[in-house]
């Protein structure tokens, strides 16, 4: 889940709506509410996000934090589907840390994956080597 999605969920659940009910509100099929809820779709157009403050009764704070959670949820890239939610959060923090990194931490970045690739590489010829030797 999206810092977006949850906040929509928690601000709806606030407001004892379900996701038709605000989806009425908002103007969306309820299958678009759950999917910004749920982190498959990750909306950034300014008008949605005024249809969607409107229709969760922010205020001046609260809509500030809608637009902070709409940014923060915005895929840079797009990362795959089955990705854990661990996975995905650690690469969406290195993208949104990347105008900071250095090019010192960009090539520590490259040789921690660069060693993850060589140890998995290893590590499977290790196995084909045990499994060629057949069982005794």
């Amino acid at each position: 889940m999206t810092a977006l999605g949850a906040f929509v969920r928690d601000r709806r659940n606030e407001l004892g709506l379900t996701q038709a009910a605000l989806a009425i509100r908002v103007g969306v099929d309820d299958t678009y509410v759950s999917a910004v809820e749920t982190g498959r779709r990750t909306p950034d157009g300014s008008p949605f996000l005024d249809d969607l403050a409107r229709a969760l009764e922010l205020d001046g704070d609260q809509l500030c934090e809608l637009l902070l959670a709409a940014r923060r949820s915005q895929r840079l890239f797009r990362l795959p589907e089955e990705l854990s939610a661990r996975k995905h959060a650690v690469f969406m923090a290195i993208a949104d840390d990347l105008p900071q990194l250095s090019e010192g931490d960009i090539e520590v970045i490259a040789s921690v994956h660069s060693a993850l690739v060589r140890n998995r590489k290893s590590f499977a010829a290790d196995i084909s080597k045990v499994t060629e030797g057949g069982t005794m």
